[in-house]
């Protein structure tokens, strides 16, 4: 069982006390979350995985560098039990459970919220593992444009504009905020030769196909509505269209060099929210996506690496809610959702490959969140939800499953002086994904009978901050315990390679989170730290010889130690970083016999704000992996072995890069 101290102090003065990058707070729908803000980050931001990769709690699991494909895990979760939105909008569900990182937008102030397994359950269906909501640009407030350019190493190139204005006078005249994003970069880096290693020689390859371009484009319309009530209602409407291009390099053993990725998305939604009496708000919302994915290869290299030289896909997913907020009672806060979404993949031509099989996925719940203030020290929070989904698929072989499950969790907060602690309880669930239950067709087989994974989490935390004169801090310490059950895993099947979804039983995840922050005059400083303990016990540790029981081996790809480290020192308009990563202690398969070797990153960066006119001018230059560490040594079966740094084995991290870059901000 996880022990979690969260110190704060009096609600003014933790809020105020907290990092100004990085907002966490314990209470909010009962659960812990941790806040990410592009503008207030102390290195520069290149992608999504950049960005949330400090908070608490998080993993980014990267097959390369920035832009290349990238995962999120949070308290040791797999990707797939990780649910992403973007301004409300799913983007993950039964036929994407896992999404790349890689592939989310970014703007100017972006902003980010990890909730660390809970969350509300008013966000739609929640997860095993977490949820990341991305924030949309916000509307409303004084006109403001914004725009952050970039060159830098492997031939990075990037671009981010937002421009935020009202069209009109008053307060009942609409608001329209635009963004664009764009970059590319070859990503055609050197890493050491593993199978040169290995035979005792130490020299560098190629990471070819690796080069990236995207872009995106985002329209956010506000109209405020007047009603019979002092408060206006509001229409809110977004429009989001994105474009990419990828190769797909393979390992460091296995390299392709034809294969290329090419993906597209489009999401629209529109909500209207109306003001009720007793300060009660009405909402409604419509969204839809689609997004669209084509994988092309040479054939010859397509049958060496037994995958299809064309494919095309599409998944379409539209959805809507009703919702009220409403506050009974001086003390009393109460949010309800009903919610339906239907979602289908849709698989195109295939070469090379036999297609998979189409399917869809109806779903509908209903979840409310609920906070009680029975006393001005004390919050107690209740969250639950109840879930009924229908898959289908066109395949003749396979037939459709029906399901329901209920999850929630309870949660407390207290504060004594300058201290807050908080604890939530919980069951959290995932609905299987259209690969796991209906399989491709080729290397995956389908498993219709799969059972919701299923897991119990407790965490309990405490946090402290204040400040006095120049001197400012904020510490939070966080301790968690998992429990899951029917973990579903890809188990091998016969002799031809395949695999099938196969629900296996029970795993154990418990964990530390720490975040310290603080700052005295000119010098400031962030720790963020993440250490986790896993078991599967389905599993034996073949590093850990026992003449009893076997010992249960760790989960693969979740490191035992996740540090980063920032401290800086402001000189007039100048401020100066020195930054550490630390992950050290992480398995690659079931049995924990390879290890990722651990790697300690650092890197240095310099900025300098300037006034001009009604202007801000800031100019920044970032250099991470300042000592060009490619390669580390891990024990293998036979001695030392030399491996490429990394998040996943044959996947390496590029060397020493450099990032220079301007942000222009209009007004001040």
């Amino acid at each position: 069982m996880g022990l979690t101290l969260y110190f704060g102090g009096l609600r003014g003065v933790a809020r105020a006390a907290e990092p100004e990058e990085v907002s966490v707070r314990g209470g909010e729908a009962g659960g812990f979350v941790a806040k990410a803000d592009e503008r207030r980050a102390p290195r520069e931001i290149t992608d999504a995985a950049s960005l949330v990769s400090p908070l608490p709690g998080v993993h980014v699991r990267r097959l390369g560098g920035d832009d290349a494909f990238a995962t999120i895990s949070i308290r040791g979760s797999s990707s797939s039990q990780v649910a992403i939105s973007l301004a409300g909008v799913p983007l993950t569900g039964g036929a994407d459970p896992s999404l790349d990182l890689a592939t989310l937008p970014l703007w100017p102030g972006i902003e980010a919220r990890a909730y660390r397994s809970f969350a509300p359950a008013t966000l739609g269906q929640g997860s095993l593992g977490g949820t990341l909501a991305i924030a949309a640009p916000r509307v409303g407030g004084p006109a403001r444009t914004e725009v952050w350019s970039a060159v830098g190493s492997f031939g990075a190139m990037r671009l981010r504009a937002a421009d935020s204005r009202s069209l009109g006078e008053g307060e009942l005249a609409p608001h329209v905020t635009t963004a664009i994003s764009a970059n590319r970069s070859d990503g055609d880096f050197s890493y050491v030769d593993p199978l040169a290693a290995a035979a005792g020689t130490e020299r560098t390859q190629i990471r070819e196909n690796a080069s990236v371009s995207a872009a995106n484009g985002l329209v956010s319309w506000s109209l405020p509505v007047r009603t019979a009530h002092a408060r206006p209602g509001r229409i809110t409407a977004l429009v989001l269209l994105q474009a990419r291009r990828q190769g797909n390099p393979g390992t460091t053993k296995a390299p392709t060099t034809t294969e290329t990725l090419s993906s597209g998305r489009a999401v629209g939604s529109i909500e209207v929210a109306l003001p009720l009496l007793a300060e009660s708000t009405a909402y409604a919302r419509l969204w839809g996506r689609r997004d669209a994915l084509s994988l092309r290869a040479r054939p010859d290299e397509a049958i060496r690496t037994l995958t299809p030289s064309f494919t095309d896909d599409t998944v379409a997913a539209a959805g809507g809610s009703l919702g009220l907020r409403a506050r009974p009672h001086p003390r009393a806060r109460v949010d309800l959702r009903l919610d339906a979404q239907g979602e289908r993949f849709a698989p195109g031509t295939w070469e090379g490959a036999t297609s998979p099989a189409g399917a869809t996925r109806a779903q509908t719940g209903v979840g409310t969140d609920l906070d009680l203030r029975p006393h001005e020290r004390v919050t107690l929070a209740a969250s639950g939800r109840v879930d009924v989904w229908h898959d289908t698929s066109n395949d003749a072989l396979t037939r459709s499953e029906d399901a329901a499950r209920a999850t929630g969790h309870v949660g407390a907060e207290a504060t004594f002086g300058p201290v807050v602690l908080a604890s939530h309880v919980g069951h959290l669930a995932r609905a299987p994904g259209f690969v796991e239950r209906y399989g491709n067709r080729g290397m995956v087989l389908g498993s219709p009978d799969l059972r919701p994974e299923a897991a119990t989490t407790l965490d309990a935390g405490a946090k402290v901050g204040g400040a006095r004169g120049a001197l400012r801090g904020y510490a939070e310490l966080t301790g968690f315990s998992t429990w899951a059950d029917d973990l579903i895993v890809l188990v091998p099947q016969g002799a031809y390679g395949r695999a099938r979804a196969t629900n296996i039983g029970e795993a154990r995840i418990a964990g530390l989170e720490a975040l310290v922050d603080g700052k005295a005059g000119p010098l400031d400083s962030r720790v963020s730290y993440t250490y986790l303990a896993t078991a599967n016990d389905t599993a034996c540790d073949v590093t850990r010889p026992s003449t009893g029981p076997c010992a249960p081996a760790p989960l693969p790809g979740r490191p035992g130690h996740d540090l980063v480290v920032d401290v800086g020192v402001t000189l007039g308009p100048a401020r100066f970083r020195y930054g550490l990563d630390v992950v050290a202690d992480l398995r690659a398969d079931l049995s924990g016999a390879v290890t990722v070797p651990p790697r300690a990153l650092q890197s240095v960066g310099a900025r300098v704000t300037l006034p001009y006119g009604p202007h801000v001018v800031t100019f920044a230059l970032d250099v991470s992996n300042l000592f060009d560490v490619r390669a580390a040594s891990y024990t293998g079966l036979f001695g030392p072995v030399r491996e490429p740094i990394g998040d996943l084995y044959e996947y390496p991290l590029p060397g020493r890069a450099f990032l220079a870059s301007m942000r222009l901000t209009s007004p001040r």
